[in-house]
C-alpha cells in the first residue's frame, strides 16, 4: 500500500507538517516549570439533549422508513447511553468541537462520566489577534498561531492543532491521551491509509464515535423528512467536521439529493445546534467518499506535563530515505514496509524537573510505523526506562509505564522509523481560513539551544545548530528545495507525571 502524502515532499525534509486540510507546553520555556492540572475552563455543560434515537426523528416519515430498527444491521453509540452534547459552533471551530465531542464520548464509555471541557477554551490557545508594542512591533508571547485580525473562532484547523493545545497544557484536569488517524474512505486519494465501512463502524462502537471530514452544505436534502447527504465530491471541497455516532446498512439509497448506489447510512452528529438537520443530526450514504476520519480521547491521570514541541509544523526524515531520494528513488513511491525498514529518525529533549514520569507522549507520522523511547538519566546517561512498540494508526500517542521513573534532570529519547515530526520554525508564511477568505498570520515557535537534540551518527546534534542541514545531508539539495528547508525547532515530545 502507499502513502504518498507524507513523502512526496521528502526531498524537502523539514516542511509544514498538517497533514489534515480539516483538520509543547505552552508558556514551557524553561526546563524547570511543568504546566499542572489547576487550568480551569469556561463552564460547559455536561448535558446531552437526546437519550433515545426516537427523540431525533419526529419529523421523520415512519411510512417511509424508520432507522435502527434491526440491531444486526445498525447501531447508535445514542441507545447505548452515549450521547454527549449537541453544541452550536460560531462562523469556524467545526475542527475543535467535534474533537471534544470525540474525546467526550469516548471517556463517556470508558468512565460512565462526560469530562467538561468546553471547544472555545481549546481554540484560545491554538490561536490569538497579534498585538503591537508602542512602537507598533508585533508581540509573540505563546507558542501558537496568531492572526493578523478577526475572530478565532471564526478559524478553522486540525486535530493537530488540538492535540497540541491540550497534550501538556491540562483543561480541567484532562490532557489528549490520543489522536487516531485513521484515513480514507471510499476514495482513490493515496494520501492517508485507507479505511472500510467495517473499520468504521468498528471504531464507532469501541469508541462511541469517528470524526468525519465532510462538506457542510452540498448536496445536502430533507427528503421524507430525513436530512441527508451524498455528496460525490466530497474529498475534493471538504470544508468542515462533524462526529459519526451510528449507521443503519437499511437506510434507503433513495433517500439522498444524489441517489446512492446502494442502502446505509452513517448517523452524524453535527455542531451547528439541535435546530438543524433532525434535531442537530443528519444521514450521510455509504456512497459519499471522505478524505480523513480520526477520533481523540482525554485522561486526568496526570498530575502536571512538559513539552518543548507541542504543534506539528515541521518533520525530518532519515538519512537513508534522504540518500535514495538523492539517488534518483521517486519520493511518491516508497510503501509502509519501505518506511517501516527504514533507519530510526532519533530525537531527544533534557530536561530539569523532579518527579515521577508515568508516560511518554509522542507522535507516529505513518501507520505501524516502529517507535523505541528511552527515559536516561541526567544528560543522555543511563537507560532508565525503556519501551518499544507500534501503534495501528498515524497520531499522537501516549505510551505507559508500568512502574513510574524517578527522575531529576532527565533526557527522554524517541527513536521512529523513517521519519519525526518536530515543531518547526517560526513564520510568518502562515494563514488561518475562514468560510469566506484567508488571513495572514504568524506561526510562533521558541527554540533554544541545549535542550533538544538529532542524533547523526554518534553525535547528538542541537537542533539550533547552523550546521544541522549540513549534517543531514540536505545541503546536497538543489538550491530550490534548499530554500524550503527550515530548522526543526524542538521534536514533539511531551512527559507527563503521575
Amino acid at each position: 500500500m502507499k502513502n504518498n502524502s507524507i513523502y512526496k515532499k521528502i526531498a524537502c525534509a523539514l516542511v509544514l507538517a498538517n497533514i489534515i486540510t480539516m483538520l509543547g507546553v505552552t508558556g514551557c520555556d524553561t526546563n524547570e516549570d511543568p504546566v499542572n492540572t489547576g487550568a480551569t475552563g469556561t463552564p460547559e455543560s455536561t448535558e446531552a439533549p437526546f437519550t433515545s434515537t426516537d427523540e431525533l426523528f419526529g419529523a421523520g416519515d415512519k411510512d417511509y422508513f424508520i432507522p435502527f430498527q434491526n440491531p444486526e444491521t445498525s447501531y447508535c453509540s445514542i441507545s447505548d447511553g452515549l450521547a454527549v452534547p449537541v453544541r452550536q459552533q460560531g462562523m469556524g471551530g467545526c475542527y475543535c468541537y467535534s474533537a471534544v465531542s470525540s474525546m467526550q464520548v469516548k471517556y463517556l464509555k470508558e468512565h460512565g462520566e462526560l469530562p467538561d471541557l468546553n471547544p472555545n477554551d481549546i481554540i484560545y490557545r491554538i490561536y490569538g489577534v497579534t498585538e503591537t508594542s508602542e512602537d507598533g512591533v508585533p508581540q509573540y508571547p505563546e507558542e501558537k498561531f496568531y492572526i493578523s485580525s478577526g475572530l478565532e473562532t471564526d478559524l478553522g484547523g486540525d486535530v493537530m492543532m488540538v492535540a497540541g493545545a491540550l497534550c501538556a497544557d491540562p483543561l480541567n484536569g484532562y490532557v489528549i491521551k490520543e489522536a487516531n488517524i485513521y484515513g480514507s474512505y471510499n476514495t482513490d486519494d493515496a494520501d492517508f491509509d485507507k479505511v472500510t465501512e467495517e473499520d468504521i463502524k468498528n471504531a464507532v462502537r469501541e469508541n462511541g464515535g469517528v470524526c468525519m471530514c465532510v462538506n457542510y452544505k452540498k448536496d445536502c436534502k430533507y427528503i421524507n423528512g430525513y436530512y441527508t447527504q451524498n455528496h460525490p465530491e466530497n474529498c475534493e471541497d471538504s470544508d468542515h467536521v462533524a462526529l459519526v455516532v451510528g449507521w443503519d446498512d437499511d437506510f434507503p439509497a433513495d433517500c439522498f439529493a444524489t441517489p446512492a448506489s446502494r442502502n446505509g447510512a452513517w448517523l452524524v452528529q453535527n455542531s451547528f445546534g439541535v435546530f438543524w438537520g433532525n434535531c442537530g443530526y443528519y444521514w450521510v450514504s455509504y456512497d459519499m467518499p471522505v478524505p480523513n476520519l480520526y477520533d481523540c480521547s482525554v485522561t486526568n491521570e496526570y498530575s502536571s506535563a512538559i513539552s518543548f514541541g507541542r504543534n506539528v509544523y515541521g518533520q525530518v526524515y532519515s538519512t537513508d530515505i534522504i540518500e535514495k531520494v538523492l539517488n534518483g528513488a521517486d519520493p511518491t513511491a516508497f510503501t509502509l514496509e519501505e518506511v517501516h525498514a527504514s533507519n530510526d529518525v532519533v530525537t531527544a529533549s533534557v530536561y530539569d524537573h523532579k518527579g515521577a514520569v508515568g508516560a511518554i507522549g509522542f507522535w507516529t507520522t505513518v501507520p505501524g510505523q516502529p517507535y523505541t523511547i528511552e527515559i536516561r538519566q541526567g544528560e543522555f546517561g543511563k537507560v532508565l526506562a525503556s519501551q518499544s512498540g507500534t501503534f495501528e494508526y498515524t497520531g499522537y500517542h501516549t505510551v505507559e509505564f508500568e512502574n513510574p521513573v524517578s527522575v531529576k534532570k532527565f533526557t527522554v529519547v524517541v527513536k521512529t522509523a523513517g521519519s519525526a515530526f518536530f515543531e518547526g520554525s517560526a513564520t510568518d508564511d502562515f494563514s488561518a481560513r475562514t468560510i469566506f477568505q484567508r488571513i495572514p498570520g504568524h506561526y510562533e515557535a521558541k527554540c533554544r539551544p541545549g535542550r533538544s537534540f538529532i542524533q547523526i551518527g554518534e553525535d547528538w546534534v542541537d537542533v539550533t545548530d547552523p550546521e544541522l542541514m549540513s549534517r543531514l545531508g540536505l545541503d546536497k539539495l538543489p538550491p530550490e528545495l534548499q530554500e524550503e528547508v527550515a530548522m526543526p525547532g524542538d521534536p514533539c515530545i511531551t512527559v507527563l507525571f503521575i
